[in-house]
């Protein structure tokens, strides 16, 4: 049996760049962008997934999406999460091989810590909990300034806070501002969880991430 692993950090830390620099070093391990998926058994699952990306990730940046229901948010991520594992995850790893994907729920949730909304977030720890968990989490370090010049004028409205404003929020600073703080609650989780955590070193995190998909697997 293989494992599943998410690579995590906060927007514009470079996940998605981090498994296409590694794409073509580590050709046993299975390597898997939300938004750039490899071909499945399952067409008609592949479509459903496109559409629901497009609604939840893709949108134009114009759409007030967080005048929309926190709740509805929670049971979308985790729809798309559980399809997203069914049809990519668990079949890779049922045959040994170790999966690593650009991200699991973990920024979700601390996005929705952050909104102080007690029923909302009881909601998200429950919902999000009953989805399949990694067996490892590796956190990518990246400062705010840096995702924040790597995000310059394409980041949406969301990455900046506008969950938390409720308004199309892009002054200078907020996305800093934003991504600190849920740096911060990702990183409480993250302790909480019972997968083990690695910090990749902020050098060389490819180089690192190679290595550890060379160790044998864990007894």
């Amino acid at each position: 049996m293989g494992e599943f692993w998410t690579l995590e950090g906060i927007d514009g830390a470079g996940k998605s760049h981090l498994l296409t620099q590694l794409a073509d070093r580590h050709p046993n391990a299975t390597l898997v962008r939300k938004d750039a998926r490899p071909p499945s058994s399952s067409p008609w699952a592949e479509e459903r997934l496109t559409t629901m990306h497009h609604l939840t990730w893709s949108y134009d940046h114009a759409e007030p999406v967080w005048t929309y229901p926190s709740r509805y948010w929670v049971h979308t991520l985790a729809a798309w999460y559980e399809l997203f594992h069914v049809t990519h995850v668990a079949p890779a790893v049922t045959q040994g091989r170790t999966v690593v994907v650009d991200g699991w729920h973990f920024k979700h949730l601390a996005r929705m810590t952050l909104s102080g909304d007690a029923a909302l977030i009881s909601l998200a720890e429950r919902v999000f909990s009953a989805l399949p968990q990694p067996d490892r989490v590796i956190w990518l370090p990246t400062s705010t300034a840096v995702a924040a010049q790597r995000r310059s004028g394409n980041a949406k409205p969301s990455e900046h806070g506008a969950f938390l404003t409720n308004q199309a929020t892009t002054s200078p600073g907020s996305f800093a501002d934003y991504q600190s703080r849920t740096a911060r609650l990702m990183a409480d989780l993250l302790h909480e969880h019972r997968a083990p955590v690695r910090t990749l070193a902020a050098d060389d995190p490819t180089a690192e991430l190679v290595d550890l998909l060379s160790e044998e697997p864990r007894p």
